[in-house]
């Protein structure tokens, strides 16, 4: 009976501390994802850096169209495109400066996007490759190049998720963020 008891107490203790660590832990942003390698490695390649936001592409030879959406409830600014300059790649950042649109064709180049975040408290991503929602498995996120859920994904910073309330997936990073979030904190 004593056993039994002591079997009890050490799977619970066990449990909490599992669910304490995996509470606590919150997906990374930093750094170029260990996974990407142009011309090697196939799909979205997402990180930041004191520089701001990067988004990349590549493919592994063969052409696919990359295209997408990403928004914000701030101002993007500083939008750098880095592409091939084919006849149908191209972006786009609306008047208001908080939705940019892209379509890159790539067959082993790197391409895409580097942007900064200004008042934001939020970016969302719609990703597709070849004109349908790409597999969440080819999209890399940070150094150690974590999966979201889906293609389409909200990054938050920490601390921020109980603004948000329209049901989506939201993942919140920890850490803060280079951006200026209007508010006096960065």
């Amino acid at each position: 009976m004593k056993r039994s008891r002591i079997i009890v107490l050490a799977f619970l203790a066990a449990f909490c501390l599992n669910s304490y660590v995996f509470a606590s832990y919150s997906p990374n942003l930093e750094e170029r994802p260990i996974a990407f390698e142009p011309g090697k490695s196939m799909g979205y390649f997402l990180w930041q850096d004191k520089e701001g936001l990067h988004l990349r592409i590549t493919s592994t030879g063969i052409p696919h169209t990359f295209s997408g959406t990403i928004r914000t409830d701030g101002r993007f600014e500083n939008v750098l495109g880095k592409y091939q300059g084919g006849n149908e790649d191209y972006f786009e950042v609306n008047k208001s400066q908080n939705k940019i649109i892209y379509n890159f064709t790539t067959a082993k180049d790197e391409e895409g996007l580097d942007f900064q975040l200004s008042y934001g408290s939020y970016v969302k991503f719609s990703l597709s490759l070849d004109g349908e929602s790409i597999d969440s498995e080819q999209i890399f996120i940070g150094k150690d190049g974590w999966h979201p859920a889906r293609y389409e994904f909200t990054l938050r910073q920490d601390g921020e998720h109980l603004k948000y309330a329209d049901g989506e997936k939201v993942i919140i990073i920890g850490g803060g963020f280079w951006w200026h979030r209007g508010d006096g904190h960065k």
